[in-house]
């Protein structure tokens, strides 16, 4: 076989149903396929106190120390 003959792997689309493997939503896909960021990226940062402030509305509290865990 030449090297150049090589094509893609592109499995057929089919529901599976085993233990795993298991299918994965395509918003699923289209959000990891998104570059990632650093912990230390002021974005990161950014994100984890909107996460915190919508978790202190979820858990009804005031509690500065409020972390996803």
């Amino acid at each position: 076989m030449n090297i150049n003959e090589i094509q893609s792997f592109v499995p057929p689309v089919r529901t599976l149903m085993g233990p795993g493997p298991s299918d994965v939503h395509p918003r699923v896909l289209q959000a990891m396929a998104r570059p990632t960021i650093g912990h230390l990226d002021s974005n990161f940062v950014d994100m984890m106190d909107e996460l915190k402030v919508l978790l202190q509305y979820a858990f009804q509290t005031e509690n500065a120390l409020t972390i996803p865990l």
